[in-house]
């Protein structure tokens, strides 16, 4: 029979075996969800999803009269994070130029979005921030068009960042503001931006408002293209009937 002590000792070591095969486990799954087949492979199932969620909807685009006066490869858009969605298969192939986060998830939605016709641009304020904004600029420059979420990539919400303004100066290009919606549409819980997406077969809404051409020369103020935003984006939701 084995004593009180060893039965301890037997499920100590049992205990720590079961602990470090959990903590091995861990490691290889970190390391598989990184690596390039992994994030290729939920890329490409994410490109999927969203061509085939985009052909459910019954989408209407609608512009102010002065975006068709403007150079389409020299517009910048500026739209709020958690509003994406709806655009991205809207501009399917058009190769806009976007800025997105870099993180794992920000990888994986780089490549959704390669696969969709973009190019992508990764760099926050926080991380490779200066030389994301001067390849942005390149492609600006280049004759892409530019499209930005002003107050990603981890908010305040509805708080845009001045970094847009400065591009847009120096470049002489007018900005967009740019909103959607969708109806009905599931907020995703836990979310900073409070991410929409649409049930399949909603009525949805993509919205390009007046152009602030004041961006061009630096009359534009940060208050300015928030309140735009703002306005594009209230009009929005109450054309399909979104209840916030």
């Amino acid at each position: 029979m084995t004593n009180t002590s060893d039965g301890r000792a037997d499920g100590a070591c049992g205990h720590g075996g079961s602990r470090r095969s959990r903590g091995a486990f861990s490691r290889w799954r970190r390391r598989a969800e990184r690596s390039d087949w992994f994030v290729n492979c939920v890329a490409a199932l994410g490109a999927a999803f969203v061509i085939v969620h985009h052909a459910t909807l019954r989408i209407e685009r609608v512009e102010d009269p002065g975006v068709a006066d403007l150079d389409p490869s020299k517009i910048v858009y500026a739209f709020w994070h958690g509003r994406q969605y709806i655009l991205i298969p809207c501009h399917r192939g058009s190769g806009m130029a976007v800025l997105t986060e870099v993180s794992w998830a920000g990888e994986i939605v780089s490549r959704i979005l390669e696969r969709l016709g973009y190019v992508t641009v990764r760099g926050s304020v926080r991380r490779k921030g200066v030389r994301a904004i001067v390849e942005m600029r390149r492609l600006m420059e280049q004759g892409r068009p530019a499209v930005f979420a002003t107050d990603g990539p981890r908010g305040p919400a509805h708080a845009s960042k001045p970094g847009i303004l400065a591009l847009a100066e120096k470049l002489g290009r007018p900005i967009v503001p740019v909103a959607t919606s969708a109806s009905p549409a599931w907020t995703v819980p836990g979310t900073w931006d409070s991410f929409l997406i649409p049930w399949p077969f909603a009525r949805c809404r993509v919205a390009f408002g007046a152009p602030l051409r004041g961006a061009a020369d630096g009359t534009l103020t940060i208050e300015e293209l928030d309140r735009a935003i703002a306005a594009c984006t209230g009009e929005t939701d109450r054309a399909v009937g979104l209840r916030r």
